[in-house]
């Protein structure tokens, strides 16, 4: 705890005539917002100071979230679409303020590599080199599955009275659920999950197992995983409030490829896919042979920037394998495409 900000907080709330029996109460509630290193928020007109808003807008975002967000699909890998719901400007600057003054102070265990700087698919990948078993379980639905109530819970554990909780819980849901494509989303999914990460943990160190979580994705591995382990994991799962897609549930065995968060760790070593590479190197031979104009058009590609989404692409092969003579030379003939196109 910073008792200076406290003893700020106390001349301020002084200097405006606050009586004692008042300054007691709001001391105590400073005192816990500090501890757990959020800014205190007395009510909807602080809360709109705070956020650059008026309180105006910033009420009709909190009763009338609809009208604040827009809808889109993205195609999935696996086929079909994911629904996203973006937020309009106006409310995504809201849910930044809060994500980087708020959500951001909670701590997260090492197990949890999804959402959060400083770590990345490679991280949760390095995790799991090297064992000989691996269970992988995706969370059906995982963001449509944290509701309101479970989202108002964390504010209020976070030290906010009911009403400032409720204001920033309408401000980050949308339709009673957390909205895919709101900026408060990955890190709310995560502290909701703090619970779930903890049995998991104890569950996996007891049986000398590695567990992480990369968003909806988790990953367990060990020397060897016993066959009844997988029913434990999904009733876990289960009693906190999520649902397993028991259909995506993969299981790899001792000499078998194993993929974890799309990079290949069979070798003991992450590396991107065979077929990731050769998409790229496919990709960018037949720009160079038959030019960018014939290959677009015989792909049915409609990017304008192409030349710099194959950058983009080899760019990250680059991230997760650097010495990679296959990815240099790659890159080196993209550089030179570069160069060619524009």
């Amino acid at each position: 705890m910073n008792p200076y900000i406290t003893q700020r907080w106390i001349s301020y709330l002084r200097d405006i005539g606050l009586q004692e029996e008042l300054l007691t109460r709001y001391v105590e509630y400073i005192e816990v917002c500090v501890k757990n290193g959020v800014p205190p928020i007395f009510e909807q007109v602080h809360l709109a100071k705070l956020t650059g808003r008026n309180t105006d807008d910033l009420m009709a975002m909190v009763f009338g979230t609809e009208s604040f967000y827009r809808e889109f699909r993205l195609r999935k890998r696996s086929g079909g679409f994911r629904k996203i719901r973006a937020p309009y400007p106006s409310l995504l600057e809201v849910q930044r303020w809060i994500n980087e003054e708020i959500l951001s102070k909670r701590k997260l265990p090492n197990c949890v590599t999804g959402f959060r700087e400083g770590y990345s698919i490679l991280d949760n990948a390095r995790m799991h080199c090297g064992r000989d078993e691996i269970i992988k379980i995706d969370i059906k639905d995982f963001f449509p599955s944290i509701n309101f109530k479970r989202v108002m819970s964390t504010f209020i554990s976070l030290g906010y009275p009911v009403n400032v909780s409720f204001f920033l819980s309408r401000l980050c849901t949308l339709d009673n659920e957390l909205p895919q494509g709101a900026a408060t989303s990955p890190a709310l999914s995560n502290i909701i999950c703090s619970n779930l990460d903890k049995r998991f943990y104890k569950l996996c160190r007891s049986r000398r197992l590695r567990y992480t979580r990369y968003a909806d994705d988790i990953t367990i591995s060990g020397k060897s995983i016993p066959d009844g382990l997988a029913k434990l994991f999904f009733e876990i799962i289960e009693s906190e409030g999520f649902k397993a897609n028991e259909t995506k549930t993969r299981y790899y065995r001792s000499g078998e490829k194993k993929i974890v968060t799309g990079l290949d760790i069979s070798t003991g070593k992450p590396r991107v896919t065979r077929s990731y590479r050769r998409d790229i190197q496919k990709d960018v031979y037949f720009v160079w042979s038959a030019g960018l104009s014939t290959h677009v058009a015989r792909r049915k590609i409609f990017a304008p920037n192409y030349i710099r989404q194959l950058e983009g692409r080899v760019r990250f092969w680059e991230s997760i394998e650097p010495e990679s003579r296959q990815m240099k030379r790659t890159l080196q003939r993209v550089m030179e495409l570069r160069l060619l196109y524009g």
